[in-house]
């Protein structure tokens, strides 16, 4: 087991955004980085001068999946010279670490592994932090036991724990906008309707959730409910973790003020967790579940 970690009094809260005006409201909040999880990266610019003018430190991030031949999108990543980026498969992080290897003594990007890195126990989040990731996310496969069980025997100085998202279900090549809404076959000759419409799923009890794209036009759907592990986090400080990041999908600006408040004072100790999760159930109309961390 890894030695005691103290409990942090400087916890940073960080916000992943998918959208401008979430971007815009994150950066006029008080947390200590933005993430930009666009569909499209002609939007990571715009991102990228809201942070500065702010001065906040702005992360982007890699798609989940990394086909042959789609370095493109991480170059493209690099000439926009982020603070970090929000790496999601071992095909990104190669070729991110190849490229700071071929610029010794340059700037570049701080490096975070994502969840989908599935980082579910001590070895593994050595694995990456060794191989170059300054920071990782573990794995949301664990339940809130498992997750103190990989905090106390790992290094949780580099370690951001998820504490408020909508979970991504599944990921798929099959794209349902240009099925649904399109009469082409690809992005060849789709019309791209994923760039003014948003699609959702229905399941058997009538939750609708929601489906994004990215760049390579391939699909994920994410949870209707918001989860939160907003219970745990004195827990999680505790065993020394610094860092917490919340995740927005479809949320209005007002929404992001509101769950970046919250959050923040939990944090801060000035409201427990119990009451964050309680209180965005109450104002939000899907309200909000304790998430994949409940045993």
């Amino acid at each position: 087991r890894a030695a005691a970690a103290p409990r942090s009094e400087a916890a940073r809260l960080t916000a992943l955004c998918r959208s401008l005006p979430q971007v815009e409201a994150a950066v006029r909040s008080q947390v200590g980085m933005v993430y930009a999880d666009f569909e499209f990266i002609k939007q990571f610019p715009a991102a990228i001068e809201l942070a500065r003018s702010a001065g906040m430190p702005i992360a982007l991030a890699t798609p989940r999946i990394h086909m042959p031949g789609e370095n493109g999108y991480h170059a493209n990543i690099l000439k926009l010279q982020p603070d970090a980026v929000l790496v999601r498969n071992t095909g990104a992080l190669y070729y991110y670490l190849k490229a700071r290897a071929e610029r010794p003594g340059e700037p570049f990007p701080q490096l975070i592994g994502d969840f989908s890195l599935n980082i579910a126990n001590h070895k593994a989040a050595s694995l990456f932090t060794d191989a170059g990731c300054s920071l990782v996310t573990p794995s949301y496969d664990l339940n809130v036991q498992q997750m103190f069980d990989l905090l106390g025997s790992s290094d949780t100085s580099k370690l951001e724990v998820v504490i408020h998202q909508h979970l991504p279900m599944f990921h798929t090549e099959h794209c349902v906008y240009c099925t649904f809404l399109s009469e082409g076959t690809d992005f060849t000759n789709c019309g791209r309707p994923c760039e003014e419409k948003r699609v959702s799923l229905q399941d058997r009890i009538g939750m609708s959730h929601p489906v994004r794209v990215d760049e390579g036009c391939r699909n994920t759907v994410y949870n209707a409910i918001e989860q939160s592990g907003a219970e745990y986090v004195g827990q999680f400080m505790d065993l020394g973790v610094s860092s917490f990041r919340v995740e927005f999908l479809e949320e209005t600006a007002e929404k992001v003020h509101e769950v970046i408040d919250l959050y923040s004072d939990a944090i801060a100790g000035r409201i427990s967790g119990t009451r964050v999760w309680r209180s965005l159930k109450a104002t939000n109309q899907l309200g909000v579940t304790r998430g994949q961390l409940v045993k």
